[in-house]
């Protein structure tokens, strides 16, 4: 996926490959909020992907990455 987006008086090309990586450009910008000095461009990627969004079910996608993530350390725990 690439798409071109306008920053101020200039043009950026922004590539993605999968949904679940343009989530975790999400989850990556809400946690920088956390910092003391947080990366505004992580921050900025992460409104990026909100903007363009219409149509995607985040909380869906956030689900998913969090089942999957219970799922993984409960079998390596053995819980």
């Amino acid at each position: 996926m690439v798409r071109l987006e306008r920053e101020g008086n200039s043009f950026v090309l922004i590539t993605g490959q999968t949904q679940k990586q343009d989530t975790s450009i999400l989850i990556r910008a809400i946690s920088e909020l956390q910092k003391n000095s947080p990366d505004l461009v992580r921050i900025k990627e992460g409104l990026l992907y909100l903007d363009n969004s219409t149509g995607i079910d985040i909380r869906k996608e956030i689900k998913s990455l969090m089942q999957k993530a219970l799922e993984n350390n409960v079998v390596q725990t053995g819980l």
